[in-house]
């Protein structure tokens, strides 16, 4: 029988298992860059949680396997150039990591559900998010949930031809 995940808000203590989990799934996709400092995942209190954003981690077994977070969108990320909406009423999905050996159970896909649901009862209306091609692992999945692909541009830090790849959701339906 598959383990159930549990979905629930980041508490104080998550810290060292949130990195780990985060470090593991960066080193698998090979997009880990050593010595390049996580501030955010540093300070998840004060970057998420004190602010509109938040922070949700998976767990199986009381042991955090997965991680997520939304926040509002700021003007230095790139995401935020490509949101197209107000940045009131645009989020950015980030963080959005699940352990090696838990991966294709579709935690990635429940834990995004979940932060869609939020972003909805915040008011927002679309979510934007980005991710290296490397990362190329994560971009079915975000396809199938219904991101599109709205912008690719190189990115400096890696030799071999990375991009940056942005994608964009709406969360209400047109009328």
């Amino acid at each position: 029988m598959e383990p159930t995940l549990t979905i629930r808000r980041y508490q104080p203590g998550d810290g060292p298992r949130v990195q780990a989990v985060h470090e593991a799934a960066m080193r698998r996709a090979g997009a880990y860059v050593e010595g390049v400092p996580d501030d955010d995942l540093e300070t998840i209190p004060e970057t998420y949680l004190d602010t509109t954003g938040t922070f949700l981690v998976g767990t199986v077994d009381e042991r955090i396997v997965a991680t997520g977070a939304l926040r509002p969108v700021s003007e230095t990320t790139v995401a935020a150039k490509y949101s197209a909406t107000p940045p009131d009423s645009t989020v950015e999905l980030t963080r959005l990591r699940v352990a090696p050996e838990h991966q294709r159970r579709g935690y990635g896909r429940r834990l995004t559900a979940a932060l869609e649901r939020r972003a909805r009862t915040r008011g927002a209306t679309h979510v934007v998010l980005d991710t290296l091609s490397i990362q190329s692992a994560a971009q079915g999945p975000y396809e199938t949930q219904g991101f599109e692909l709205v912008h690719r541009e190189p990115i400096e830090q890696f030799d071999d031809g990375v991009d940056l790849l942005v994608y964009r959701k709406e969360l209400v339906e047109s009328g």
